[in-house]
């Protein structure tokens, strides 16, 4: 029987495709696209199976494609984990928003870790992301709550995009190099609705705060820093949105090029109690 917080069922024929890749050191990346139902569940169990079977031992899940989840889907995950030996692990990555809400209905967000991204799900499974989550400075602080504000009420991607550029220009080294560029909030129009094209689907707007601040997590992280920055932020920013933000700098005149110049031009300062 149905769930009744099921993801909206779309079509009368479900159809489900898996796909993998093999990301190294066991760790393998399993993508499943379409409806997981109870027509097409026994094709997901024999696909994670015959992984197994490979000689893989942790699994990612990457649910981004996933347009359709139910209960029995969610029978496969958890039998599926009982499968793996005591080193095996499986992750989540990129769920759509309904099925997030599915999880924690059901008490499995505990059971099964869920990343924003394949990157962090990936990192988490090779044991990358043991050390605490750096925190974030003072004015990068300001930008994820000035963000998680603002964007809810985002009408379509590149409106999405200008609201964080707008108010990352005005807070740190991050607004001061987007100001030498001539990103200023001034110059940033938030543009007329485009009908809610999105970027990847679901994930944006109330997902894309998470994502942008777990991603900036990562760069601090490389980078030695027991803070994140907001060029931190501005760079995680760059790289989720990828060509709509090349898009948008060519639009007044500058480049990502000319960007991360003028960001290497002056370190973050200490931030300030």
């Amino acid at each position: 029987m149905s769930s009744p917080v099921e993801v909206p069922h779309p079509s009368a024929q479900p159809s489900l495709e898996v796909s993998h890749r093999d990301a190294s050191d066991g760790v393998c990346v399993v993508t499943p696209a379409g409806e997981v139902d109870l027509a097409s569940a026994p094709h997901l169990k024999a696909s994670l199976v015959a992984l197994l079977e490979d000689g893989f031992t942790r699994f990612v899940i990457d649910l981004s494609g996933v347009r359709y989840l139910d209960s029995t889907g969610l029978g496969v995950l958890i039998a599926f984990a009982r499968r793996l030996t005591e080193e095996g692990q499986i992750v989540l990555a990129d769920a759509p928003g309904p099925v997030l809400g599915l999880l924690e209905l059901t008490g499995l967000d505990a059971r099964f870790p869920t990343f924003p991204s394949i990157e962090d799900a990936v990192a988490h499974v090779r044991g990358g992301d043991q050390r605490a989550e750096a925190p974030l400075c003072p004015d990068a602080e300001i930008v994820i709550g000035l963000a998680a504000t603002a964007l809810p009420f985002a009408e379509s991607a590149s409106d999405e995009l200008r609201r964080w550029i707008r108010i990352l220009s005005a807070y740190g080294e991050a607004g001061r190099a987007l100001q030498r560029v001539g990103l200023t909030d001034a110059a940033i129009e938030v543009p007329m609705p485009d009908g809610g094209v999105g970027l990847g689907g679901i994930r944006f707007h109330a997902d894309v705060v998470r994502r942008v601040r777990a991603l900036a997590g990562t760069i601090a992280a490389d980078r030695g820093a027991t803070t994140i920055s907001t060029v931190d932020l501005l760079l995680a920013v760059m790289m989720v949105y990828g060509d709509a933000f090349d898009r948008e700098l060519r639009a007044h005149g500058t480049s990502a090029t000319e960007l991360i110049d003028c960001l290497a031009s002056r370190p973050d300062p200490a931030p300030v109690s």
